[in-house]
């Protein structure tokens, strides 16, 4: 894989939009290294929803992401990226780790689909929480200008547009 071009997708969406699922395939189907500071949440704590040490787990989660670029991997980032100014500070970032090219993929999802879909996970975010998540990515959806090659809207289906 090396001399490619180093791509990053990353997922854009409140839990239970079925980001997930889809990155972890996309990941699979395309060669491509997954990073989840939930999943760096869960090797440091033992609990995926566990906040107490967020900093540490999106310092490891770049690290991870830089080291994959500097591998010449392209990585997939699983996280909900719901505030326009951390998917804008991690863009950046990403791209001095060497991304070329930085796709998003938004999943635009009813926040009543999401609730049902969140009510049967092992670890449900709570209810309030969602709804504030919903809030502000609607407040605030991604778009190009925020340094995205490409933005993608997935929908509850999963039926990407452009």
């Amino acid at each position: 894989m090396l001399g490619s071009m180093k791509k990053l997708v990353i997922g854009i969406g409140i839990p239970g939009s079925g980001k997930t699922t889809f990155l972890t395939q996309y990941a699979k189907s395309h060669g491509y290294a997954y990073i989840s500071p939930d999943d760096i949440r869960e090797e440091l704590t033992g609990d995926r929803l566990h906040q107490a040490r967020n900093a540490e787990v999106w310092q490891l989660a770049e690290a991870r992401m830089r080291d994959r670029f500097q591998e010449g991997e392209s990585v997939v980032f699983d996280a909900t990226f719901v505030r326009g100014y951390e998917r804008r500070s991690f863009i950046e970032a990403a791209r001095a780790y060497g991304a070329e090219c930085i796709e998003g993929y938004y999943f635009d999802v009813p926040l009543e689909i999401a609730q049902k879909r969140n009510i049967g996970r092992e670890n449900p975010v709570r209810h309030h929480a969602l709804a504030r998540m919903d809030r502000l990515i609607r407040e605030d959806p991604p778009r190009a200008s925020e340094g995205l090659n490409s933005v993608f809207v997935v929908n509850e289906e999963g039926v990407i547009r452009n």
